[in-house]
């Protein structure tokens, strides 16, 4: 009991106070995310007839193109600005957005091209703010503790997954679809005022801030061109991003298979979409939460290798199976793999790319992530129309065992990860 009393005094969240605020208005916005995607997917899935299974992936779509569009430009201009300004802006003009698809919905004047248009809109502050973030950690934490709060940071989504499903049924029937738009418009608010409490200075130097006029306008461009020729530089780097790409590619789809299977599969209510994503979010959350109390990682690649094959096995045993409770027990273990897989690289990258360089490269880490999701949800959407969604488990899940296979090839990153790294 000591040794766990003193882990817990010694965690990130307990050590740093802006830390903990910003952790804690992620998880509350990040909830209202969930709530807001159960909310999409039952709402197309249970009014759009026969096409329903691509006009969700379209929708899906929608969400990640600004991310790929933007992504890139917006890691420059994190790097050199006030980083609690950027987060401030994206919480403000996610939750006026949001706002703005409620009213619609609740007027009755809600269609498909207005719930893209605005999900677009929506997704494209989503960089702003993630890149932030991540180029953050540094500054409210320590170097000593950097790969624990790293973990933290990355729990953040599985934590709100798991109240986000557990409860989206659930308030969906109390209030309906526009309930879970109102209340994901607020949790905005909530992130907002908890950014604002943050005391540290995430301002860059000056040097970073560029020159107003023209000079301002070369000075931001040879930034972004120092940040992407930073990634095409580094081998092992970029090798890695690559992987990043493909696991996302094939791992994607169960964005939009859990609601499919749910639906066309085992036929049952949205009862049984909450509960599934639950039991993911709830395997991801536990793993990185136990990461977060790590010091280090001996291989981070050997973690990484373990993570990706145990997913792809767990991903690949859907198919085999039409039993609730076998389904839900196999989403568990794919979330353990994936949370542990992302702690441990994202790990990683906070301890091998340049303080100065965090918000360009995470800007490009997660536009390459998803510039592959338009492509694998309309892929995926169309595959289950012309054949099933058993043909799209199986499809994926041996493609998830292949990437596995390729970390073991590619050249690595020689870094210490935490334990006795400086």
């Amino acid at each position: 009991m000591p040794v766990l009393i003193n882990e817990l005094r010694t965690h990130p969240l307990a050590l740093f106070a802006d830390f903990r605020r910003l952790f804690f208005g992620r998880v509350v916005s990040a909830v209202g995310d969930k709530f807001f995607s159960i909310a999409i997917a039952w709402w197309i899935i249970s009014g759009s007839g026969d096409g329903a299974r691509f006009q969700l992936g379209l929708v899906m779509a929608v969400n990640v193109v600004p991310v790929v569009l933007f992504g890139p430009a917006l890691g420059a201009l994190v790097d050199r600005s006030d980083k609690r300004r950027v987060m401030l802006l994206a919480d403000g003009a996610r939750a006026f957005c949001v706002f703005a698809l409620a009213w619609l919905l609740f007027s009755d004047r809600l269609t498909l091209p207005a719930l893209y248009a605005l999900c677009f809109l929506i997704s494209a502050f989503g960089p702003l703010f993630e890149s932030a973030v991540s180029s953050s950690i540094m500054r409210l934490t320590s170097p000593e503790k950097l790969a624990g709060a790293a973990a933290a940071d990355a729990s953040v989504m599985q934590l709100s997954n798991v109240a986000g499903s557990a409860l989206g049924s659930v308030l969906m029937a109390l209030t309906g679809v526009i309930g879970a738009f109102v209340f994901n418009a607020a949790s905005y608010l909530v992130s907002f005022f908890a950014v604002l409490r943050i005391r540290t200075d995430l301002r860059p130097p000056k040097a970073e801030t560029g020159l107003p006029g023209g000079s301002g306008v070369s000075a931001y461009m040879a930034e972004l061109r120092e940040g992407v020729n930073y990634i095409l530089k580094n081998r092992p780097l970029r090798s890695l991003l690559y992987v990043f790409a493909a696991f996302n590619f094939f791992i994607g789809p169960l964005l939009i298979l859990i609601p499919m299977i749910v639906q066309f599969t085992l036929r049952e209510s949205v009862v049984w979409l909450a509960i599934f994503e639950t039991f993911f979010a709830l395997g991801s959350f536990v793993m990185s939460a136990a990461a977060s109390f790590r010091k280090g990682y001996r291989s981070v690649y050997g973690t990484f290798f373990r993570s990706v094959l145990f997913l792809g096995l767990s991903f690949g045993g859907l198919y085999f199976t039409g039993d609730r409770y076998a389904v839900c027990a196999l989403l568990f273990a794919a979330g353990a793999a994936l949370g542990a897989g992302n702690a441990a690289a994202l790990a990683l990258f906070q301890y091998t790319v340049p303080e100065e360089m965090k918000g360009r490269f995470f800007a490009v880490l997660t536009t390459i992530c998803y510039a592959v999701l338009p492509l694998t949800f309309m892929l995926n959407g169309f595959l289950a129309e012309k054949f099933s969604v058993g043909f799209c488990i199986a499809f994926n899940s041996l493609a998830v065992l292949a990437v596995s296979c390729v970390i073991l090839l590619i050249p690595r990153l020689e870094a210490k990860v935490g334990l006795s790294a400086p």
